[in-house]
């Protein structure tokens, strides 16, 4: 009987399927556990970090990273999404906020970056008619408190009483700086129309749109003494009020205006001194530091409180033939007779901001 001529070859096809099923093993068990290192992004806040994981779902990256999120946070892809190599994960905590709105309070947590981020969160809208304290650009902080008030214009019309101008005319029979009221001015009656700027539910800075006059004004005359005294008398230089301080800086609220502003001293031909004007500044009881200006009552009522630039603040309390329109006269009287022409005449006519005083 003869020996099979290759006895070996019985026992290589066992052999080289052995050899085959080792070397697919080896390239799948090495790629899969390349697969199981998958390579994520976590953007938390803002700031970026960058991961190698093996967990397979977001939940899982965020609790492998250490990172704590919240029922009011948001976590973008959801919690339960499966994780796959270069997945990106977002997540925002949220700030809590108390928001004031018009005596309301709100309590919440906000998923954002700035005060109007926060707005909206609570419904409201940022860019229509609300005063808000801090700026709507504002960073949000944690526990921080916004307030937010409603503004808005309200119409209102009244019946008011129009000052009437006082007319001056010299009289030689009188003595220098005397007075005489030749005929009695009367008020005219006007309807008045106001925007009126409400915030919160309180009203606060009224600007007169429309005026119509229903009765005119009659003028006061008034005789002014020019007659010379046969003795002079002592004068007096001053008197204890001080006038007007040119440092007092200027508020920062209130309606400005732009007027043609000239000067002018107690003394003055048609002014009837000192008297005159311890006179307005009892009924109109100036406050100390505070001066007097001339104005046109139809642009500017008899009372109002104003800061002059230059001058200082001062009460509205006396008009003039040549005050109309938008111009005021500024009164000197401090320093005596001769300072206060001087001023008076370095003042000179310029255009200067005025600010109504609340």
């Amino acid at each position: 009987m003869r020996k099979p001529a290759h006895p070996a070859r019985l026992l290589k096809t066992p052999y080289i399927a052995l050899v085959l099923i080792a070397a697919l093993v080896v390239p799948v068990s090495a790629s899969g556990f390349a697969w199981a290192r998958k390579g994520v992004t976590v953007i938390v806040d803002g700031g970026t970090a960058y991961y190698r994981t093996q967990a397979d779902t977001v939940a899982d990256v965020l609790v492998e990273a250490s990172i704590e999120v919240d029922v009011h946070d948001v976590v973008s892809p959801a919690a339960d999404a499966t994780v796959e190599d270069g997945s990106v994960i977002v997540v925002r905590h949220a700030v809590p906020v108390t928001i004031e709105c018009n005596n309301e309070i709100l309590e919440l947590d906000v998923v954002g970056a700035t005060v109007a981020d926060a707005l909206v969160a609570a419904g409201l809208d940022p860019s229509l008619g609300l005063d808000v304290e801090p700026a709507v650009e504002s960073p949000l902080r944690a526990d921080m408190t916004i307030v937010a008030r409603d503004v808005f214009l309200r119409i209102a019309q009244e019946e008011v009483d129009l000052a009437f101008d006082i007319i001056e005319k010299q009289d030689a029979t009188l003595l220098a700086g005397q007075r005489r009221i030749i005929s009695e001015g009367t008020a005219g009656r006007a309807l008045r129309v106001y925007e009126i700027v409400v915030t919160g539910g309180v009203e606060g800075a009224r600007y007169v749109k429309a005026e119509q006059v229903m009765t005119e004004p009659v003028p006061q005359v008034v005789a002014i003494g020019t007659k010379k005294a046969a003795k002079v008398l002592p004068v007096i230089a001053s008197i204890a009020h001080k006038g007007a301080k040119k440092t007092v800086a200027a508020p920062t609220s209130g309606k400005k205006m732009t007027v043609t502003a000239t000067a002018y001293t107690p003394w003055d031909p048609g002014c009837g001194g000192l008297q005159v004007i311890e006179r307005k500044l009892r009924a109109y009881n100036v406050p100390a530091g505070w001066g007097i200006i001339a104005v046109d009552p139809r642009v500017i009522p008899l009372g109002t409180k104003v800061h002059v630039a230059g001058y200082g603040n001062a009460i509205a309390a006396d008009t003039g033939g040549a005050i109309k329109g938008n111009k005021i006269d500024v009164c000197f009287w401090a320093a005596g007779e001769g300072a206060s022409r001087t001023a008076a005449i370095n003042w000179g006519r310029r255009s200067v901001t005025i600010t109504i005083i609340k």
